[in-house]
């Protein structure tokens, strides 16, 4: 134990955990066995923690339950673990499997939040300022880059990725990639447009934008299909680091990326 710390007299600490200065643990809280809490985190009451590390200053609710053994059959007990970054909420009744097969990790970057009742698998890599609202269930192996916003109740398939500053619309599901830049909705998830919002925010300039909204105008809402639009781009946008990803992202895709489609949003100088 590090002196400066809070700990109630109901919480159950295993002996072996690693606890950093300036932790509070709330009743009836959990500590089970290979746990490491960063500084300043704060634990709520009937949380239950095991097999995992969690950063500086996160914040777990109550009931939420990380680093207890992964639903796949597979897994024997190998030594596995979720790893999460700093200044996380993991909301109440969230869960968080760790990883199967040896030496895995379900991992957490920075800055996310994980609301109410979501589940993330085992072997998930969940990028920085991620946000996963209520409900959602990410199964096992899913890639969610930096500065996703996943709405309520959404369903993933395993292996699938999903890129950065992409926005999925809550009840939505997706067997397949999701592209990085992208406005979701549906089951299957289909590409509605880009999220204009999204790339504000993030600070792309009207340039940027332009150039994402062209790409995806051959991608998504044109005749072309996916090998004639990429060379379209390639031939006619210039590469920036935006465009680059987007290409690399389709290129390397494993399981496909989604080529569903709606109506696209509108053209980003009527916004």
């Amino acid at each position: 134990m590090t002196s400066g710390v809070e700990i109630h007299s109901t919480a159950v600490i295993d002996s072996g955990a690693e606890i950093a200065q300036g932790v509070k643990i709330h009743p009836y809280a959990v500590i089970g066995a290979e746990v490491k809490l960063g500084a300043g985190a704060e634990i709520y009451p009937h949380t239950f923690l095991e097999h995992c590390e969690i950063g500086e200053n996160c914040i777990i609710a109550t009931g939420a339950s990380i680093g207890t053994a992964p639903q796949d059959l597979s897994y024997k007990g190998e030594k596995t673990k979720v790893i999460i970054g700093n200044n996380c909420q993991i909301r109440e009744n969230a869960t968080i499997n760790r990883g199967s097969g040896e030496g895995s990790v379900t991992k957490l970057g920075n800055n996310c939040l994980l609301m109410i009742g979501a589940h993330v698998a085992h072997n998930c890599n969940i990028g920085n300022n991620v946000n996963i609202a209520n409900n959602v269930l990410l199964a096992g192996h899913i890639h969610v880059e930096d500065y996703v916003f996943i709405g309520g109740a959404v369903v993933m398939h395993q292996f699938i990725r999903v890129g950065e500053m992409t926005i999925v619309g809550g009840f939505s599901g997706s067997r397949q990639d999701l592209p990085p830049y992208a406005k979701i909705d549906g089951r299957p998830g289909r590409v509605v447009g880009i999220n204009s919002v999204g790339l504000k925010r993030r600070g792309l300039s009207v340039e940027d934008r332009t150039s994402i909204k062209r790409a995806y105008n051959y991608l998504w809402f044109s005749e072309l299909n996916t090998q004639q639009a990429l060379e379209r781009i390639r031939e006619e946008i210039p590469s920036n680091k935006y465009i680059d990803h987007l290409v690399e992202f389709m290129t390397s895709s494993k399981r496909g990326v989604t080529k569903l489609s709606g109506k696209p949003e509108a053209e980003i100088g009527e916004e």
